[in-house]
């Protein structure tokens, strides 16, 4: 996969304060996160590749300021996830009801539970459930589904004690559990 970093790296630009190792350093070792963070708010491999490139190119701006941070990955994701946030288009939603529909059908016509998780309607169920949520919760959300970030990171970002992350992860969970199962007809309720 072409990471954004690459293409920030290819110019020489005259830099004060950190070194071009020390910012090539911070690409090659972060660009991969940065990516998934912002595809994970943008769901579409450009705008993605964009919001990670302007994230390194606002490192390099505050690249004076380098030596005063102390988590480079968490202050990466903050601002990562921020950018993608304001690059984010309102999405195309299929109704609710279509896609609970199609998942009903699916599961009608004896598809395995595995088959319906993974199909592409589910999917965008799952993605609007998760929109729905209350901001608070579905910023937590989002940020956990990247994998790579744990608990205290998730935390950094949204500058909040981790605490309060799993908090906000377990009742986005157990909306999401109880909007589904009231979709589906209980059918699948724990």
């Amino acid at each position: 996969m072409n990471l954004p970093g690459q293409a920030i790296l290819s110019r020489a630009i005259p830099i004060d304060g950190a070194t071009d190792d020390e910012l090539e350093s911070i690409v090659r070792q972060h660009a991969r996160f940065v990516y998934q963070i912002a595809y994970m708010v943008l769901r579409n491999h450009h705008d993605a590749e964009d919001a990670a490139q302007e994230t390194f190119i606002r490192v390099m701006r505050y690249r004076n300021r380098l030596s005063e941070v102390r988590d480079q990955r968490a202050w990466l994701a903050r601002i990562a996830w921020r950018i993608a946030l304001d690059r984010r288009k309102p999405a195309t939603e299929i109704p609710l009801n279509e896609a609970a529909e199609a998942v009903l059908k699916l599961y009608s016509e004896g598809a395995e539970i595995e088959q319906i998780a993974s199909d592409k309607q589910m999917m965008a169920l799952l993605e609007q459930m998760i929109d729905s949520l209350p901001g608070k919760m579905r910023e937590a959300v989002w940020l956990s589904l990247s994998g790579d970030m744990s608990l205290a990171e998730i935390g950094k970002v949204l500058r909040i004690p981790e605490s309060s992350v799993r908090t906000r992860l377990f009742r986005a969970r157990k909306m999401l559990r109880q909007k589904l199962s009231s979709l589906l007809g209980g059918k699948h309720a724990r």
